[in-house]
Protein backbone atom coordinates (compact mmCIF):
# COMPACT_ATOMS: atom_id res chain seq x y z
CA UNK A 1 0.00 0.00 0.00
CA UNK A 2 1.41 3.36 -1.02
CA UNK A 3 1.47 6.58 0.96
CA UNK A 4 -1.19 7.93 -1.40
CA UNK A 5 -3.40 4.88 -0.73
CA UNK A 6 -3.10 5.51 3.01
CA UNK A 7 -3.97 9.18 2.59
CA UNK A 8 -7.06 8.32 0.53
CA UNK A 9 -8.28 6.00 3.29
CA UNK A 10 -7.60 8.54 6.04
CA UNK A 11 -9.37 11.31 4.11
CA UNK A 12 -12.33 9.02 3.40
CA UNK A 13 -12.86 8.56 7.11
CA UNK A 14 -12.25 12.24 7.89
CA UNK A 15 -14.86 13.08 5.26
CA UNK A 16 -17.38 10.89 7.09
CA UNK A 17 -16.74 12.91 10.26
CA UNK A 18 -16.79 16.27 8.44
CA UNK A 19 -18.66 15.88 5.14
CA UNK A 20 -18.76 19.62 4.48
CA UNK A 21 -14.97 20.05 4.76
CA UNK A 22 -12.76 20.51 1.70
CA UNK A 23 -10.06 17.99 2.59
CA UNK A 24 -7.97 18.94 -0.45
CA UNK A 25 -7.43 22.34 1.20
CA UNK A 26 -6.40 20.80 4.52
CA UNK A 27 -2.90 21.73 5.62
CA UNK A 28 -1.12 18.55 6.83
CA UNK A 29 -0.05 20.40 10.00
CA UNK A 30 -3.53 21.71 10.90
CA UNK A 31 -5.15 20.44 14.06
CA UNK A 32 -7.95 18.26 12.70
CA UNK A 33 -10.39 19.10 15.48
CA UNK A 34 -10.19 22.81 14.76
CA UNK A 35 -9.74 22.62 10.99
CA UNK A 36 -12.65 20.24 10.45
CA UNK A 37 -14.74 21.33 13.43
CA UNK A 38 -14.97 17.78 14.78
CA UNK A 39 -15.23 16.87 18.43
CA UNK A 40 -13.29 14.25 20.33
CA UNK A 41 -15.95 11.57 19.74
CA UNK A 42 -15.86 12.16 15.97
CA UNK A 43 -12.07 11.95 16.10
CA UNK A 44 -12.20 8.74 18.16
CA UNK A 45 -14.69 7.16 15.73
CA UNK A 46 -12.49 8.17 12.78
CA UNK A 47 -9.37 6.66 14.31
CA UNK A 48 -11.18 3.41 15.10
CA UNK A 49 -12.49 3.21 11.53
CA UNK A 50 -9.01 3.81 10.08
CA UNK A 51 -7.55 1.19 12.41
CA UNK A 52 -10.18 -1.37 11.43
CA UNK A 53 -9.92 -0.77 7.69
CA UNK A 54 -6.13 -0.95 7.65
CA UNK A 55 -5.98 -3.72 10.27
CA UNK A 56 -3.39 -1.67 12.15
CA UNK A 57 -3.49 -1.27 15.92
CA UNK A 58 -3.67 2.41 16.84
CA UNK A 59 -3.53 2.52 20.63
CA UNK A 60 -6.05 4.94 22.11
CA UNK A 61 -3.29 6.56 24.17
CA UNK A 62 -1.68 7.65 20.86
CA UNK A 63 -4.73 9.61 19.69
CA UNK A 64 -3.63 12.80 21.43
CA UNK A 65 -0.42 12.87 19.42
CA UNK A 66 -2.21 12.11 16.15
CA UNK A 67 -4.15 15.35 15.81
CA UNK A 68 -2.80 16.29 12.37
CA UNK A 69 -2.90 14.59 9.00
CA UNK A 70 0.90 14.65 8.92
CA UNK A 71 1.21 12.82 12.24
CA UNK A 72 -1.44 10.26 11.34
CA UNK A 73 0.32 9.52 8.07
CA UNK A 74 3.71 9.19 9.79
CA UNK A 75 2.23 6.80 12.35
CA UNK A 76 0.54 4.65 9.70
CA UNK A 77 3.66 4.49 7.54
CA UNK A 78 5.71 3.14 10.42
CA UNK A 79 2.94 0.80 11.67
CA UNK A 80 2.46 -1.14 8.46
Amino acid sequence: MTKNDLEVIVKKHLHRAAPEADLDQLNPDDDLGRALDIDSMDFYTTMVAISEELKIDIPEEEYGSLRTLKRIMAFLETAR
